[in-house]
């Protein structure tokens, strides 16, 4: 059970680190509770348990590859608003 405990804190923590930094890249200024965090955290610890330990550092590796993901389609959008607002 403490190995599962372990697994649940990493994950959160690991989500949340990611979740910190794309946000911090994306230039937000302000944001709400992660909720994501405590899921990402969740199927790390119930993955681990039941599936192997490795299982969290791959959850947190796609997590992070969708939020990184997500940014990129966000300043290519961003670029091309941007882009066809000068054309106006």
């Amino acid at each position: 059970m403490a190995l599962t405990l372990f697994h649940f804190i990493g994950g959160s923590l690991g989500a949340l680190a990611v979740f910190l930094l794309v946000n911090r890249l994306s230039g937000a200024t302000g944001f709400s509770a992660p909720f994501g965090v405590i899921f990402v955290g969740i199927a790390c610890a119930a993955l681990s348990h039941f599936l192997s330990p490795w299982a969290t550092p791959v959850i947190i590796a796609l997590y992070a590859l969708a939020s990184f993901a997500e940014l990129y389609q966000e300043r290519k959008a961003r670029k091309e608003w941007e882009s066809r607002q000068e054309q106006k």
